[in-house]
């Protein structure tokens, strides 16, 4: 196996992920963590990126909403390398 080393700039960019009965606990975390987030380009489907700009007022970027096939966008992102980190 290929060993790959990676260095990860200071400011991250962060795929969230919530189905629609983890959304309101992905944006009690958000909150906890709003001041470390601010720094990172943030990433999500669209409805979960639309209540997560609503309630923490963070900058997010939206994918189309998942029945519209946001998460394959995100999936071919993450296929892609473009995150450094996902949270689900």
């Amino acid at each position: 196996m290929e060993s790959v080393i990676r260095r990860l700039e200071k400011s991250k960019n962060i795929a969230l992920v919530a189905h629609d009965h983890r959304k309101l606990s992905l944006l009690t975390w958000l909150k906890k963590h709003i001041s470390v987030l601010k720094i990172h380009k943030l990433f999500a489907t669209g409805t979960t990126g639309n209540l997560i700009h609503q309630h923490t007022r963070l900058n997010i970027v939206n994918m189309l909403s998942g029945p519209m096939r946001g998460d394959q966008q995100l999936g071919a992102m993450i296929a892609e390398q473009k995150f450094d980190i996902l949270i689900f």
